[in-house]
């Protein structure tokens, strides 16, 4: 048990508290009186204008204590720490990145209807590619001489997979399979795959169950929306994908990926869920976003309607790194609400496509910049999660020689996590 002192005790303040210690293992006690803390014999933290003794004292920037939004909040780097409106405080920093307090009053969206990745400050700052919030709390644990090594080996390797389209060319509907043929798409490659000559290039769910022997957890998100410009995959009442989702069911976890076209709309999240609750015979709590789509904090709220108790969207579409500064998973907080929900964010690393297609990397480039993130991640014991989808991982085409890329990060993983 370590004491904090704070003159104000707030639902932001325990928020950050809950992140830094109990949820790693650290109990503590807060206190609010310098009477009550003078009788204690082991003074941690002091997060308080006041000079007071203490292990480590932090001046306290304000955030923590305010209940509304304010747009203008600044962040800016001072002697190598992020500072919040030209403060060194890094509860106040922990909190405005986890909370993803920016997102709420900013602007900048793209086409999907995403917070551009530019908006992001720790973009701007460059910071993105370390977990900065992972090394403040960190830095935190040391100044108190507390022991970091068990929350360091609890590192964790969580591989998933996106499966947006479950076959390339087979258990088409006849009208969209003539009608792709008739494009020119393939044609000879599909005659092969459709007469059995060939296997489906997207049919790549050994590899995912192989992985999933090695893994301690493989999680694979199903898209089973109605047919859309950006919603392509097979019926949901199609017998051989409903009989490939049971496959799946058995060696990975399974969460819904909800479609492009249910965006901010409930029910059609809530039917989407039911659909793959009918098809596996039970409750699904965990969800990512087609092409993720979030918006804060509405998206937060309508997941939290339909039931789902843990998210996988946060993290760039076009970058890589840590896009809310932490590779731990940790709890949505409402800012409007100011107060912590029971919605947990499980943020990944990197996605395959963000990798090839949007930085444009070789794969040995990619696999150079994989190992890099995977040790900033084993540095502080987080989880090290990304996404592939199964049409990318079939080593063939456009995506030539990326299956190595994918073995490499779950080999070099495993040695981490052993």
């Amino acid at each position: 048990m370590i004491t904090i002192f704070s003159e104000h005790i707030t639902n932001r303040l325990r928020y950050v508290l809950d992140f830094c210690f109990e949820q790693k293992g650290q109990s503590y006690q807060l206190i609010s009186t310098e009477e009550e803390w003078n009788t204690c014999e082991k003074k941690a933290l002091n997060y308080s204008s006041l000079k007071l003794e203490a292990k480590l004292s932090i001046l306290p920037q304000g955030i923590l204590y305010e209940s509304d939004i304010y747009p203008q909040k600044e962040l800016s780097i001072q002697n190598n720490h992020i500072l919040i409106d030209g403060v060194d405080d890094p509860l106040s920093v922990i909190f405005f990145y986890l909370t993803r307090y920016e997102d709420y009053h900013s602007t900048n969206y793209d086409y999907h209807d995403r917070i551009s990745t530019s908006a992001n400050s720790l973009v701007q700052l460059n910071r993105h590619r370390k977990p900065e919030v992972d090394q403040l709390v960190m830095g935190i644990w040391r100044e108190l001489s507390l022991d970091y090594s068990t929350v360091k080996n609890g590192f964790k390797l969580l591989p998933t997979f996106d499966i947006d389209i479950a076959w390339a060319y087979k258990n088409r509907k006849l009208g969209r399979a003539l009608g792709s043929m008739l494009k020119g798409a393939k044609p000879l490659e599909r005659l092969k795959v459709l007469s059995g000559i060939q296997k489906d290039p997207y049919d790549t769910y050994s590899t995912i169950t192989e992985i999933s022997q090695n893994a301690v957890e493989v999680i694979c998100f199903i898209l089973l929306g109605d047919w859309g410009k950006f919603d392509k995959n097979i019926h949901w009442e199609n017998e051989n994908f409903g009989q490939l989702i049971k496959m799946l069911n058995k060696s990975c976890e399974l969460g819904i990926h909800p479609s492009y076209g249910s965006h901010l709309k409930v029910d059609k999240i809530k039917n989407e869920l039911e659909r793959l609750e009918k098809i596996t015979g039970h409750e699904i709590t965990k969800s990512r976003q087609h092409f993720l789509r979030l918006r804060f904090p509405e998206t937060y709220h309508l997941l939290i309607q339909a039931g789902i108790r843990n998210d996988y969207s946060m993290g760039f579409a076009d970058e890589v790194g840590f896009k809310a500064g932490t590779s731990f998973p940790f709890y949505f907080f409402d800012l409007n609400a100011n107060s912590q929900t029971t919605l947990m964010i499980q943020p990944f690393i990197y996605m395959d496509s963000a990798l090839k297609d949007y930085l444009n990397y070789s794969p040995e480039k990619a696999q150079e910049t994989i190992q890099i993130l995977l040790n900033e991640v084993k540095e502080v014991g987080g989880q090290f999660s990304f996404i592939w989808h199964n049409s990318s991982i079939h080593d063939t085409g456009e995506w030539k020689g990326w299956k190595t890329v994918l073995d490499q990060t779950i080999t070099q993983a495993l040695a981490h996590e052993n």
